[in-house]
């Protein structure tokens, strides 16, 4: 209902997190309960604000704080996968054994989720991939002078959109990525580019450090009210693909070099156009929201 929309992006702009995750379990009254694989499992609809009252599509780490949420309930001990419906696509979730858990935490739960895949399309029309160019010199280096459109012209290695034109998917050298690490954004100057309509994707290959990974990212979305995220699991339905192509890989680790920084490892399976994504949660607070609709 549009009182329920309105209550939701309200709280999420309380919480004023990246994100917020709104869940509720699936009606079988409701038509897209036929997403629903298997009667025995716990289906939910999930939905995703962010802290400005913005709705997404997909959130990973708010997914992954849902399921965490749904499987430490009292009356869903017995289950060990549950599902999401979202807005384009049915989520899954499954819970691994405790013993695979790398916490010290007795309420920590290693999840396994089950996103769509997501391809990156070059951004061909140079027209187009100059203006990309222009954007990051002006975020980046607040000018478009010939030096700083120079260091982007030298180390970007490949400019393309994901799938639906969602987000802006930059590789650079993994110098040109390093001494992007300490520039203050103007953030407002990545909106400029009207070709994606999510966030900004600045990525590039590990040369190992630490070995585990192997690549490194950074997420913008400006667009949708968040100036840089954390970690970004969504961003890996993309990059997960995107690198484990280039690596010739069926699972790969990145890691998100934000502030707060997290690795995400990718499990990639491209015959069933999935990306695993694996995390892992811990409760350390509920609680009752008395507000009224």
């Amino acid at each position: 209902s549009v009182r329920g929309v309105q209550w939701m992006s309200t709280v999420a702009k309380e919480f004023n997190q990246s994100e917020t995750a709104f869940i509720w379990p699936l009606r079988h009254d409701q038509s897209s309960c036929r997403l629903q694989d298997d009667a025995s499992t716990p289906t939910y609809v999930i939905r995703y604000y962010t802290r400005t009252g913005v709705e997404v599509d997909l959130c990973g780490h708010a997914t992954l704080a849902a399921a965490c949420c749904v499987f430490h309930r009292e009356n869903s001990k017995q289950y060990q996968k549950i599902a999401f419906v979202a807005k384009n696509d049915t989520l899954h979730a499954e819970l691994h054994h405790p013993a695979d858990i790398a916490s010290n935490s007795t309420n920590a739960s290693r999840i396994v989720m089950s996103f769509p895949w997501k391809n990156v399309t070059p951004v061909l029309p140079e027209k187009d991939r100059e203006e990309v160019l222009s954007m990051m010199s002006r975020a980046f280096f607040r000018t478009e002078s010939n030096q700083s459109t120079a260091f982007f012209t030298q180390r970007v290695i490949h400019i393309g959109t994901t799938d639906g034109m969602e987000d802006l998917f930059v590789e650079l050298t993994e110098d040109g990525f390093d001494t992007l690490l300490g520039v203050q954004v103007g953030h407002g100057a990545l909106t400029s580019w009207g070709g994606y309509s999510r966030g900004v994707i600045i990525c590039c290959c590990s040369s190992g450090r630490p070995s585990t990974v192997d690549f490194r990212s950074r997420f913008f979305g400006p667009k949708v009210g968040i100036d840089e995220d954390p970690v970004t699991g969504s961003a890996h339905c993309s990059l997960g693909p995107y690198f484990g192509n280039k690596l010739g890989k069926l699972a790969v680790v990145g890691r998100q070099e934000s502030e707060r920084g997290g690795l995400v490892e990718c499990i990639l399976r491209q015959e069933e156009g999935r990306v695993c994504i694996v995390g892992t949660g811990v409760m350390v607070l509920s609680g009752q929201l008395s507000i009224r609709m």
